[in-house]
């Protein structure tokens, strides 16, 4: 089918300076379908159907065990909620990996087709193959599960299987023996007070060949998500209080240890540090119409700090960096909070990583990364600079970078940021790639999200920018983040050699909070070389990796109608990138992307993780 998308490549800028937009529209010829491995060999009677295939067994062990997986309850939404879209605590399959929101396949993740019983398709659900099993942890949060239930059209009137759902270790619920040719069935059970909730599937006696078992449309009815919802906050956190005393600001000329609260009101950094010794600042409140902190060549450690970024009040002059470093030697930023500020800016690391100096960048707490130009009189003129809640821009060959448990939020109206993570001709190293993992981030606009179609920004971009060495472009692990309605895209990879995306989940329903739709609602995930790298004498793009991903992003018309456009791979397969694996799980709600955030407070608490100061 044909794709009309439209990117937007930018340039990171060096200190304030953007160095443009290029802006291309492509039409696309993509969207090609993955068929069913089939085995190699078939022992299952014969079929008059010709759009089914054999499973048969063939003597060989195909079952599979999840990986171990979070123990605590599903963070679940008031009402109804979809379980393909939860976690389970254990899973296991008789051949080839259970599949969410697709049939069962064969052998391969990903390799399954629509869940199809008697005709009628559904969007959600599981693919299982018997014997299978599913536990969730439902922490008696609902009152009834419901589901229908069948064997798949996929292998026609092949396949027999029984269906059990067991609560607490007591049976609830026995389809009987099922098979191909079988009526579906609905099943509801009341769950109310149930812990642990185990969705099985049997062989029912006879083998299991062809016992491709749907739990379609699987939904939990009528649950609380307790006296005290988490939801992502409405409005920023506000300042500490009025009481403390700022400061003016300091300028630091010696290493050591420094706490204190410093303010700047005028376009300087509130703290300049100018000297090479370790520095740390901890504990301290800072705000400024400037850079927060800034200097060259320096050693910085912060611990434990808030920082806010006031309107600058000169006209077209964007809010200050929350930490300015150029040249840098070290940093280490760890547990602080950042609003309104122009991010996290690293350019050029001068370090001697073999004495341990690197940067890292873990269990902060970003808020409206903001971009947007001052009208010089407390407001904003509908002009921005490019800016990101975290850039390097040519970080080359540095090993032990870790960028790792921030939690980056944006609001529209309030925020402009292009990407919120963003790697310009940067790079780890082949033994140690840059990690980027476990972080949770959360919108990224521009000024008028309803209407304006044209907008670059999303979650994580790899290999901006184009080099003529393919050292010093790429060698990422991009893994475990939560990217949610970011617009243009979730991850992306348009250049660098080695960048490994994988077991990330992204969602979009393609809305603001308030239910508006967004223009430039665009992809999950994209795999481009955008610069031409690949070309290039010594190439430069390469052996890249976008795999094993959990992907929902919605589109929705102007007319209100809506579609799914999880990912854009055109240049899969050149020069050994690959890509495999990435779930589409289909259409996203605003209640989905509140459950995402949900399952990221339950994923800090069950890893006993702290962020923010």
């Amino acid at each position: 089918m044909t794709r009309s998308l439209s990117f937007v490549s930018k340039f990171a800028r060096f200190n304030t300076v953007s160095l443009g937009l290029l802006t291309l529209t492509l039409s696309l010829a993509a969207c090609g379908s993955q068929a069913p491995a089939t085995p190699s060999t078939s022992t299952g009677a014969a079929s008059t159907d010709s759009n089914t295939v054999d499973f048969g067994y063939d003597g060989q062990d195909h079952s599979w065990t999840a990986p171990d997986t979070s123990l605590s309850a599903l963070a679940l939404g008031a009402g109804s909620n979809t379980l393909s879209y939860e976690n389970w605590t254990a899973a296991s399959n008789g051949w080839g990996p259970i599949e969410k929101d697709m049939s069962v396949g064969g052998n391969a993740a990903g390799d399954g087709k629509t869940l199809t019983l008697a005709g009628k398709t559904y969007a959600h659900g599981f693919g299982a193959h018997a014997n299978s099993s599913m536990t969730f942890n439902l922490g008696a949060q609902c009152a009834s599960f419901t589901s229908d239930i069948g064997v798949d059209d996929e292998v026609g009137d092949r396949g027999s299987v029984v269906f059990q759902v067991y609560g607490d270790g007591s049976k609830l619920y026995d389809s009987g023996v099922m098979t191909g040719a079988s009526a579906t069935k609905t099943l509801t059970v009341s769950v109310a007070g149930v812990k642990e909730l185990k969705l099985v599937v049997t062989d029912s006696g006879n083998g299991n060949a062809n016992d491709h078992a749907d739990w379609a449309s699987p939904t939990l009815l009528n649950c609380t998500a307790g006296s005290t919802p988490v939801t992502p906050p409405v409005t920023s956190p506000a300042p500490p209080s009025g009481n403390i005393q700022y400061s003016g600001p300091i300028v630091i000329t010696k290493g050591g240890t420094y706490s204190g609260n410093w303010e700047s009101t005028i376009n300087k950094a509130a703290v300049l540090i100018q000297t090479s010794e370790p520095v740390t600042i901890i504990n301290s409140n800072i705000r400024s119409r400037g850079n927060l902190i800034s200097g060259f060549n320096y050693n910085l450690t912060v611990l434990n700090t808030r920082g806010y970024a006031l309107n600058p009040n000169v006209a077209g002059k964007s809010a200050g960096r929350a930490v300015n470093a150029e040249e840098l030697l070290n940093l280490d930023v760890e547990n602080s909070y950042f609003e309104g500020t122009t991010g996290i800016y690293a350019r050029q690391f001068k370090g001697n990583s073999s004495a341990g100096q690197t940067i890292k960048i873990l269990r902060n707490q970003f808020r409206n990364t903001d971009g947007r130009q001052s009208d010089g009189n407390g407001g904003y003129l509908a002009k921005w600079d490019v800016v990101q809640a975290v850039l390097f821009n040519n970080v080359q060959r540095v090993p032990n970078v870790e960028i790792a448990w921030n939690e980056i939020m944006n609001e529209p109206g309030k925020s402009r940021t292009e990407e919120n993570i963003n790697f310009y001709v940067s790079s780890g190293t082949p033994g140690s790639p840059m990690r980027i993992h476990d972080n949770y981030i959360q919108g990224a606009y521009n000024l008028d999200p309803v209407n304006d179609s044209n907008y670059p920004g999303g979650g994580i971009l790899l290999g901006d920018g184009l080099v003529t060495d393919p050292l010093n472009s790429g060698f990422t692990r991009v893994y475990n983040n939560q990217v949610v309605g970011t617009t243009n895209h979730g991850i992306a990879i348009d250049g660098g050699t080695d960048n490994q995306v994988y077991n990330n989940r992204l969602i979009s329903s393609g809305r603001l909070p308030n239910g508006q739709r967004i223009a430039a609602a665009n992809v999950g995930v994209y795999v481009w070389d955008l610069n031409g790298g690949s070309k290039l004498a010594t190439p430069t793009f390469g052996n890249n990796r976008m795999a094993d991903n959990v992907i929902g992003w919605t589109r929705v018309a102007a007319n209100g109608t809506t579609s799914n456009n999880a990912s854009w791979l055109p240049d899969c397969g050149l020069r050994g990138t690959v890509c495999s694996n990435n779930q589409d799980i289909g259409t996203m709600t605003l209640s989905n992307e509140q459950q995402e955030y949900q399952s990221w407070q339950a994923k800090l608490s069950s890893s006993n993780v702290k962020v923010g100061p």
